[in-house]
């Protein structure tokens, strides 16, 4: 288990809600948020990084109703941890949603990105 998944695994634990599920589709967009993020940073890409998971859940034949996309960037992965948890706290305690994918990448000038994709069936 990765530290990032630890770390929201912590914070719904703390709330009212029940435990997050993983799922392929989820996972595979968060991936797709990384990435996405990397590309514009780098400059190999000019599309703006998407905020909204929902267009990119849907491409790849997620059925669900409502996705929201929470992410770090540090100068290692604690800080973008950190930084996904200070922005994301809220999200990652909303009880509608049910499923995540988490994604944690090292870009081309050594940063970590971070991205959890919280998603309703």
């Amino acid at each position: 288990m990765s530290y990032l998944t630890s770390a929201v695994d912590a914070i719904r634990s703390a709330s009212q809600c029940p435990p997050l599920k993983p799922d392929p589709l989820v996972q595979r967009a968060a991936r797709m948020a990384t990435q996405s993020t990397s590309d514009y940073i780098s400059h190999r890409s000019a599309a703006v990084p998407f905020s909204d998971p929902m267009p990119a859940l849907k491409t790849i034949g997620y059925t669900g109703s409502k996705g929201k996309l929470v992410s770090g960037y540090g100068s290692n992965e604690t800080d973008a941890i950190h930084g996904l948890i200070v922005t994301g706290t809220d999200t990652i305690a909303n009880c509608a949603l049910t499923q995540y994918g988490v994604s944690s990448a090292l870009d081309d000038q050594g940063f970590t990105l971070t991205a959890v994709v919280l998603a309703a069936p």
